[in-house]
Order: structure tokens, then C-alpha cells, then sequence
């Protein structure tokens, strides 16, 4: 069948995820809250993106989206995974986004979804509900547009038409989302109520009340903010990373945990404070620090590579490297934006962290940091292109060993033979056989003979052992070095056809004719015929 395929799938991800933002908005924060309005907004704003006049269907899954022809969606940030689980056990195996969605029609089913699953099955399910409250640029469990487009003529014919954004926010407002009895806590200052909040979160097993709890935990914690009483924050923050990711709670609770992490989180002056005490003895814990990296996007992305490069631990370096590669696909963006950095060692981290994460997206930037002014920068984008891999990875390294910058040679060759890019050979045996009299560049050239070795490729056997034959009449030992790593290399290739070569030297006393017998070893040990085979 044919479908509609946004153009990036970053686009398609970036969308769903602000749909399920607004369901766990629409859910956490009480009726006229500004976030409830903003989160609905911005993710219909997010779909008429997407959608760009096209209808885009997705199948749900309990592990995420996949396309109609069965391609998965992958998501780094889980978001959308998270709204494809809420689908699916809420029985919705299909989920068509018609060209024209409604700002209501978004609204109204967000409200559905939150209902809990005995409420939709009491209620008929989920298609019945979506119907009865007039939802038309939506629709579950269906592909056919023309079933889609007869079905809502029907609903469009009722007169049926879901509540606007004000009128759900309105005090008349009668939501299909129950409201929840509240959960009182003494009137006592922030911090104090804060410490029995954390006691009945520390036990709660409810979803209502735990949410409810949490609730008023985030709204402590704004009034402690307000105060500057940051550090008094921080056993809510260690309490809601432990249970985010505690696989024995229910998967709504933990990803309420996260989302209440972001609410704590928000605003520069907090995040500034958790990585100024980044290295004392009462800031967060790894897991906890981790979960604020996460939660904290851009300003959070930043502040740790800024304090990478000024750290003067080592610890506190890896760490947080660590915690940036964590974060995936979603740090790669704002990673490459800082790029171009003039200070060296933000830009050589930078490097090392977009190399761990290994993404495509990368390569363009990491490309760029191939002419940068200093070498360490250099050779951390080599080696986190080689990383990566891909073909326009292997050409830029390939590319280098083209160029006059030979300071580069070594790590390209040895980058290359760990990516075994036979695209490089050509290049490799031009830089070791260049004519070299009195062999001073011995140290490149055994580095290329260890980049072929590793390559694995017996195409060059020829020309190795044409090497192995040359006579010479200065820096004779300087050659011999060479020479002995040439016949260990034609060892390691395993080709027969070096054997006729390898034999004559290796009744030669002193290292080359140790390094040829060795060699003959080898290959006669591996079984190789004259082409190479075994």
C-alpha cells in the first residue's frame, strides 16, 4: 500500500514525543494550568509540521512506531515509544493522522487516552469514545481512507464537535478525566513538607495518589527555588531518578518520575547550581546526575561540556563524557552547533563524544574538525569518524593520507586498518614505498605496514615483497628494521605466494632472517594456496 513518509524521521519522532509531552502534562498539572494550554499547542503545531498536507498512518506497538511497510521508528528519547505503549494497551494496534488535524480533535483524544483502561473498556473502547466526542482528524485501527472519510461523514453528520482548548480549561468544563481527591499535606514550611511528601512517595503504589503526590512535591520544590534553597531540591531529584528507573514500578510512574524531573530541573540558575557542585561532597549522584543531564536539554548539554573543559579531574571528564554518549541521538544537534568552538579541548571533547555516539549525523562536523589549527583536534575526529564508519567517513580519512599533512599519517593509517578500508590501500603502499634513502620516515612507514596488516588484504603482496628484494646502501640497519617488519606483515596476510621470498632470507642470521622464518611459519601454518586462499 502506499503511505506518507515525513521526510525526516527526526521530524515524525520529534512530533509523536510532543503529543505524549502533552499527555503527560494534560494528566500532571491541574485544570488552567499555562502548561497544559502550551504543551496542546505545540503539539499540533509539531503534527501540521509532520503532516504537511499528507495523511501519515503509523502502526503502535508495546516497543514503538513502526510504518505501514513495517519499518520501525527508532527513538533515542523514548517519547514516542512511550505514546505507542499507551496506544497499544489501550488496544489500538493502527493510528491514522489525517492532512487536516484539528486542534480539538488533538485535545479531545489526548483526554481519552488519559482515561484509565477500565474506564475506556466500561466506556465501549477506545474507536466508540473517539467517535462519540466527534474526533474527525484522527482515527484507530484503520488504514482504508475511504472506510476513514465514510466513517467521518457519519461522525461530521452527528453535529458532534469536541471542546476547544477553552472550553476544556473552563470551569464548566465537564472532562471526560475525573478529577482526583487531593492528598492534604500540613501546613508547613517547603522544606519540611517536601520531607513528607518524599516519605509517602517512598511508599505510595497507587497511580492517582502517587501522581497526585508528585504534584505537590514539584510545587515544593518551586517554592524552595524561589528561595534559593536549591540543595533542599535535591532528595526529591534522588528520589525520582531512583524510581524512574526502577523496573518494578509501572511504566506510567516512572515516566511521570522523569517528567517531574524536567519540571524541577527547568530554568538556568538551577541547572548552573547542580554542576557547580558538580564535584563536592553533597552534589547528586551519578544516577540522579544522569536523569538531570537528561532532563535539562540544551542548557544541561552545554553547562557539561563546559565543565569538561574545565575540570581539571579526570573523573569528573569521564563522567560526564559518559553522560553526554548516554544521552544518544538527541545530544548530536546541539554537540555540533558547539563545534566550532574556539577553545581546542571543548572541541576535541566534543569530537570524543560524537564519536561514542556513533551517529551519521555527525560526520559532516567531524569533517570539519579535520583542518582544525591544532592536531589533537585532528586526530580525535579521525578517530571518531573511524567510529562511526560510512562511506563519506572512509573517504575523509582516506582523504588525509592524500593530502602534505603527514603529522596525521599515523593515526589515519592506524584508524583506517581498525575500519579495514581497502578504499585506502593505494594510499598506504604510495606513503611505504616512497623513496626514502636514508629511511627517515622509519616510524610512518611501519605504521602503514601495521595498518595493511591489520586491513588484511593479500592484494598487496606484490609489492611487499618487492620491497623485501631492494638493496641498499645506507642506513642499512634502518632497513633491515623495515624489511623484518615487511616479512612479518606478508606472515599475518597469510599468501603463499610470499613464501619463495620469505624462504631465501630467512637462512639469514640476525632479526631479518628471524622475522622471515617466523613469517613462514605462519603462513605455512594457515594453509594458504598461491592466491591467497586457505
Amino acid at each position: 500500500m502506499d503511505f506518507y513518509r515525513p521526510p525526516t524521521i527526526q521530524g515524525a519522532i520529534d512530533a509523536l514525543g510532543s503529543i505524549y509531552r502533552a499527555l503527560r502534562a494534560w494528566k500532571f498539572y491541574p485544570k488552567g494550568h499555562p502548561t497544559r494550554r502550551s504543551s496542546i499547542k505545540q503539539a499540533h503545531s509539531a503534527m501540521q509540521l509532520v503532516l504537511d498536507g499528507n495523511d501519515l498512518m503509523l502502526s503502535c506497538g508495546r516497543t514503538g512506531f513502526s510504518f505501514p511497510d513495517g519499518e520501525r521508528i527508532d527513538d533515542a528519547t523514548r517519547l514516542s515509544v512511550a505514546l505507542s505503549y499507551e496506544l497499544f494497551i489501550r488496544r489500538v494496534q493502527k493510528i491514522t493522522f489525517l492532512a487536516d488535524l484539528y486542534q480539538e480533535d488533538l485535545l479531545a483524544f489526548i483526554k481519552i487516552i488519559s482515561l484509565p483502561l477500565e474506564t475506556i473498556q466500561q466506556m465501549g473502547g477506545i474507536d466508540k469514545i473517539m467517535a462519540e466526542n466527534g474526533i474527525r482528524s484522527i482515527w484507530v485501527n484503520e488504514f482504508d481512507l475511504s472506510a476513514i472519510h465514510g466513517r467521518r461523514a457519519d461522525v461530521e453528520s452527528s453535529g458532534v464537535v469536541p471542546q476547544s482548548l477553552d472550553e476544556s480549561e473552563s470551569d464548566e468544563d465537564t472532562s471526560l478525566v475525573p478529577e482526583q481527591p487531593q492528598v492534604p499535606v500540613d501546613d508547613l514550611p517547603p522544606e519540611q513538607q517536601l520531607q513528607i511528601l518524599l516519605g509517602r512517595l517512598a511508599t505510595t503504589t497507587d497511580e492517582d495518589t502517587y501522581t497526585i503526590l508528585v504534584r505537590q512535591a514539584v510545587n515544593c520544590s518551586d517554592a524552595l527555588k524561589s528561595r534559593s534553597e536549591l540543595l533542599a531540591v535535591y532528595p526529591l531529584i534522588e528520589l525520582l531518578a531512583g524510581h524512574a528507573e526502577d523496573e518494578q514500578r509501572s511504566q506510567n510512574m516512572r515516566n511521570l518520575d522523569r517528567f517531574a524531573i524536567e519540571q524541577v530541573v527547568s530554568g538556568d540558575i538551577f541547572i548552573h547550581f547542580v554542576f557547580s557542585r558538580l564535584e563536592l561532597a553533597d552534589g547528586l549522584s551519578k544516577e540522579a546526575l544522569q536523569e538531570v543531564v537528561s532532563a535539562g536539554g540544551l542548557p544541561a548539554i552545554i553547562l557539561a561540556v563546559e565543565q569538561m573543559g574545565i575540570t581539571g579531574s579526570l573523573a569528573t571528564r569521564k563522567l560526564l563524557s559518559n553522560m553526554l554518549s548516554n544521552l544518544g541521538e538527541r545530544a548530536v544537534p546541539p554537540l555540533l552547533e558547539m563545534i566550532g568552538d574556539k577553545r581546542w579541548y571543548i572541541v576535541r571533547n566534543i569530537c570524543a563524544i560524537l564519536g561514542t555516539i556513533g551517529s551519521s549525523e555527525a560526520v559532516p562536523g567531524l569533517v570539519s574538525c579535520l583542518l582544525h589549527t591544532d592536531l589533537r583536534v585532528c586526530k580525535e575526529a579521525i578517530r571518531s569518524l573511524a567510529s562511526i564508519g560510512g562511506r563519506e567517513a572512509e573517504t575523509s580519512i582516506v582523504g588525509i593520507l592524500r593530502s602534505n599533512d603527514s603529522e596525521l599519517y599515523p593515526q589515519a593509517m592506524v584508524s583506517l586498518g581498525g575500519m579495514k578500508s581497502k578504499k585506502a590501500l593505494p594510499e598506504i603502499i604510495r606513503i611505504l614505498t616512497s623513496k626514502d634513502i636514508f629511511l627517515k620516515s622509519l616510524p610512518v612507514k611501519l605504521d602503514a605496514l601495521a595498518a595493511i596488516a591489520a586491513i588484511d588484504d593479500s592484494q598487496v603482496v606484490p609489492q611487499l615483497a618487492a620491497l623485501l628484494e631492494g638493496r641498499h646502501l645506507f642506513a642499512i640497519g634502518r632497513w633491515n628494521q623495515l624489511k623484518s617488519a615487511v616479512a612479518l606483515c606478508l606472515g599475518k596476510l597469510g599468501d603463499a605466494r610470499a613464501l619463495p621470498i620469505l624462504k631465501e632470507y630467512a637462512s639469514n642470521p640476525g632479526e631479518l632472517g628471524a622475522a622471515c622464518a617466523e613469517a613462514v611459519g605462519l603462513i605455512e601454518k594457515s594453509g594458504s594456496n598461491s592466491d591467497g586462499r586457505t
